[in-house]
């Protein structure tokens, strides 16, 4: 997950107090394990739980106060728990507690001593824990695809323009997953005529509208934007990518112009998991930005 993606998913979540924050915890675990996996319970009268995850029988509780009080934390704790062995133990083995901030070592010990109550009780429990906001960013970060992390960011109001930035990087992740470094390195830096290339590549009734797409993204920064995420990659990785594009590039029929489109519809179709025209306009983007950087289509004079 990109930083600034995290960083903002982390503060937004510590943000949310009471009953928002229960009403989060709730929706976190339905993005995670759907409707048919997870069961919210009322939001009022709710038993000292939020819900229950089916397949684990786990119950989940949550507390997201204004403030750090440790005897108040300590109450609301033993009282959930408390509710939680009386209303939910003897079919459901474990229990979570989410806390809206970072969690002491005196409260990472709570748990321990949560288990012993259950023990001296001759209560069977299996797992007993609290989970701060460093573990619930860890869950989101690593237990989460990446549409269901898009997700969280959504259903927070996250920037859109971080989401995207995130799913592109997602996207050139995957495409060079799973690939060693060829011998062939094209060269990329060239500089060249960007309307002699569109010249060379597409028929004289699209050109305009090949000009009018590159300059829209080049003059919006998106492009620039592109560069961003990729200057993130290693060197090797970049190359990867390229050659990648390219191979798939090369390996469909047509004019460079349906080539182009052919591929940023596959990649709509595998890395977009709506039908979102802003994701889809980075994906376009990328694709631009590789026909820009001398990738992809005929080469110019200055290229050869």
């Amino acid at each position: 997950m990109d930083k600034a993606l995290k960083a903002n998913i982390k503060e937004l979540i510590k943000s949310k107090r009471g009953f928002e924050f229960e009403s989060f915890i709730s929706e976190l675990n339905l993005i995670q394990y759907g409707s048919d996996g997870f069961q919210p319970t009322r939001e009022r009268k709710d038993d000292g739980a939020e819900g229950l995850i089916l397949s684990t029988k786990t119950i989940i509780a949550a507390y997201g106060p204004d403030a750090f009080d440790e005897r108040k934390f300590n109450k609301k704790v033993n009282d959930d728990f408390e509710d939680y062995l009386n209303k939910w133990s003897s079919d459901n083995p474990n229990w979570i507690m989410h806390y809206n901030n970072a969690l002491a070592p005196t409260q990472l010990r709570v748990s321990n001593d949560l288990e012993k109550i259950a023990i001296d009780r001759g209560i069977l429990t299996n797992h007993i824990s609290i989970k701060g906001i460093d573990q619930i960013m860890h869950m989101i970060e690593n237990e989460f695809s990446s549409i269901q992390q898009r997700a969280v960011a959504k259903l927070l109001g996250v920037p859109r323009e971080l989401i995207v930035f995130d799913h592109v990087r997602n996207i050139i992740q995957d495409l060079i997953s799973g690939h060693g470094i060829e011998q062939e390195v094209p060269e990329y830096k060239l500089e060249v005529d960007i309307e002699e290339k569109i010249k060379l590549n597409y028929t004289d009734s699209d050109v305009n509208h090949a000009l009018e797409e590159y300059e829209d993204l080049n003059a919006d920064g998106t492009l620039k934007k592109i560069w961003g995420i990729l200057s993130t990659f290693q060197t090797e990785e970049i190359n990867i990518l390229k050659l990648r594009i390219k191979r798939e590039f090369n390996n469909e029929n047509g004019s460079f112009k349906e080539k182009l489109n052919t591929l940023t519809n596959k990649y709509a179709l595998k890395y977009s998991n709506d039908d979102d025209d802003f994701f889809n306009y980075y994906i376009r983007s990328l694709l631009v930005y590789c026909f820009e950087q001398c990738m992809i289509g005929k080469k110019t004079s200055s290229e050869s």
